[in-house]
């Protein structure tokens, strides 16, 4: 399995994540992983975020995907400076949950911010295969080898453990 089968739907017989890795109960549990790729899935209405998590010390597994379902809205900002080739290391997230709107909020360095508004959201942990222990040095790399030092949509994947914003999806 990848990225791209876990971007049209999560297997249902996953085992839940404890509070501490579940962003939708524990905000800070994100910080610290980096966005490496926001996947929009125009016909299924979805956007799937997948996440770098070599360099952070709350969440297992060596990266994972967050998936929005019945997208309405999804928007990033950052400043012009801050286009360069590189991941976006999340610094603080928000999520807002309503009876019919899920909206997520993710603040990053160098200064971006993520927003997705879709009906209700997937953060499942993952395990890469092929990926070094440590994840490439995105300033000094050629492009090419970050390019395959991380995981895309495309790289086998294991998953460890799911949270859902919602009992039912």
């Amino acid at each position: 399995m990848n990225a791209n089968d876990l971007l049209i739907g999560i297997p249902s017989g996953l085992p839940a994540l404890p509070d501490a890795e579940n962003p939708f109960l524990t905000p800070d549990a994100l910080i610290d992983a980096q966005i490496t790729r926001v996947i929009v899935d125009v016909l299924g209405g979805s956007v799937g975020v997948l996440l770098e998590l070599r360099q952070s010390s709350r969440l297992r597994g060596n990266t994972a995907l967050l998936r929005v379902k019945d997208v309405a809205q999804q928007n990033w900002l950052c400043t012009r400076t801050a286009n360069e080739f590189t991941a976006w290391s999340i610094t603080g997230s928000r999520v807002y949950p309503h009876e019919r709107e899920f909206q997520l909020i993710i603040d990053c360095l160098p200064v971006g911010t993520l927003r997705i508004v879709g009906s209700a959201a997937e953060f499942v942990l993952l395990d890469a295969a092929g990926l070094d222990t440590a994840p490439p040095d995105y300033r000094s790399a050629p492009q090419s080898l970050v390019r395959f030092g991380v995981a895309d949509e495309t790289t086998p994947v294991e998953p460890i453990g799911v949270a859902r914003s919602l009992p039912l999806l």
